[in-house]
């Protein structure tokens, strides 16, 4: 992997940001996280989402989704995300549309699109 240096100049004002917004349990043996990132530098709004499935003791994660914002509107409901949680229809969107493409193991291109759609939700 190359190294790649960035530097900020004196009117870049970003603080990178690592939020943990919601934990789910969407049935039994299972749980996601949905994380909220902001990267600086270029500055990028990213939601993880993390599947976990309960094995003994410990639950451990079966896969990791990356979104990362590319419309405005998205950026905008991410970053309102970070300051005001997510929202019942949020939510909800995630339980029901993406959790579920998640397990199945769906494309990159369908999680992505319910992704957008669920941070989109008011």
């Amino acid at each position: 992997m190359p190294t790649t240096i960035i530097t900020g100049t004196p009117q870049d004002n970003c603080t990178e940001i690592h939020l943990k917004v919601m934990i789910f349990s969407p049935e039994a043996g299972f749980k996601f996280e949905v994380t909220v990132e902001r990267t600086c530098f270029p500055t990028k709004w990213h939601i993880i989402f993390n599947l976990f499935k309960k094995t003994g003791n410990d639950f451990v994660q079966l896969v990791g989704v990356d979104f990362e914002a590319e419309k405005k509107v998205e950026e905008t409901a991410i970053a309102t995300m970070s300051t005001q949680g997510i929202g019942v229809l949020q939510s909800r969107a995630f339980r029901k549309k993406v959790y579920p493409l998640v397990k199945a193991g769906a494309s990159q291109d369908q999680i992505h699109q319910e992704i957008s759609d669920a941070v989109q939700q008011q």
